[in-house]
């Protein structure tokens, strides 16, 4: 008998490690779910003419923070970051349209414009007049859009390892899209163990089986996501000449070991930025929200609490 029940639980272990993929979606759904509990985010959505945004919110009484990811990605990469941030702000993490869980169509090309005019929309959509806007890689640049096109809008501006800056030195993806790769559409679960090798220095703990979840939903919407790559790329234009109508406080934030967009970019936004402070994260890779929240988040902060003036109209 109890070779019998030991037997039971070494298949039962084995079913959950190796296969029954559903079990594994359900648990990666929970673990997120709990995450966010702990943050205190729930989430949302907007409907912007028949299109759906989606976003967590944690409600506060004082001034608003909008957080907004990078390509890719999505709003859950705000969620431990957003705990070191005081319960008195409210705090917003927006998907972009094409991401997360905000409408996907591929009839729309995605260009970053278009993401922007989306998020503004639903920002008018949820009565948002004034607020502080962090954004990661891809996140940065929309928001950098967004403050020159509404200066009365963004309190500060919180640019993390931003994308749409040309670099003074090429970063690693650079050299590899001049290869032909790809890095940030993964077709395989091998492809997206060297994504993460790019987007993080030293890869933050995920409890299994988150890890395997988001290789294969990555996988999965590699066609999706290569459509939204090329929309990207077709309509790049270097946002460099805008940064110096950037009249407000901007946070520069980076990681020391980016391998995604080249620490070197702080160069550009230094010299063009009106208002702007740099903090460069010591080996740190391209999302210190996700893999040093805590530091990040006390930089933000920090930030944030120096500018508490120029939050009021």
């Amino acid at each position: 008998m109890k070779r019998f029940i030991l037997l039971l639980s070494a298949i039962l272990i084995s079913m959950l490690a190796c296969g029954c993929a559903s079990v594994q979606e359900s648990m990666c759904d929970a673990a997120i779910r709990t995450e966010r509990m702990i943050s205190g985010l729930e989430p949302g959505s907007v409907t912007i003419q028949g299109k759906t945004i989606t976003y967590l919110e944690r409600p506060g009484e004082g001034e608003t923070v909008v957080l907004v990811h990078g390509f890719g990605a999505d709003k859950d990469n705000w969620l431990r970051f957003v705990r070191g941030i005081p319960k008195e702000y409210r705090v917003i993490a927006m998907d972009l349209p094409g991401h997360g869980e905000s409408f996907k169509d591929t009839t729309v090309t995605y260009t970053v414009d278009y993401m922007m005019n989306g998020f503004s929309q639903a920002c008018d959509a949820l009565k948002l007049d004034r607020f502080h806007y962090a954004g990661n890689s891809m996140g940065g640049w929309v928001g950098m859009l967004y403050a020159a096109r509404n200066p009365d809008r963004v309190i500060t501006l919180g640019l993390f390892d931003t994308a749409g800056i040309n670099s003074p030195e090429p970063s690693d993806m650079m050299k590899a899209l001049e290869r032909g790769e790809t890095i940030l559409v993964p077709t395989t679960e091998e492809a997206f163990a060297t994504l993460l090798g790019y987007a993080f220095h030293k890869e933050p703990f995920l409890p299994w089986p988150i890890r395997p979840v988001l290789a294969r939903r990555a996988v999965e919407q590699a066609a999706f996501r290569q459509k939204l790559w090329n929309d990207v790329r077709s309509d790049y234009r270097d946002a460099s000449p805008m940064l110096p109508e950037l009249k407000l406080p901007v946070l520069v934030l980076w990681g020391g070991r980016d391998r995604i967009t080249h620490v070197s970019s702080t160069q550009i936004l230094e010299r063009y930025l009106p208002d702007s402070r740099t903090v460069i994260m010591q080996d740190c890779g391209h999302m210190p929200m996700l893999e040093r929240p805590r530091e990040a988040a006390a930089h933000y902060l920090s930030f944030l609490s120096s500018h508490r003036d120029k939050a009021r109209p």
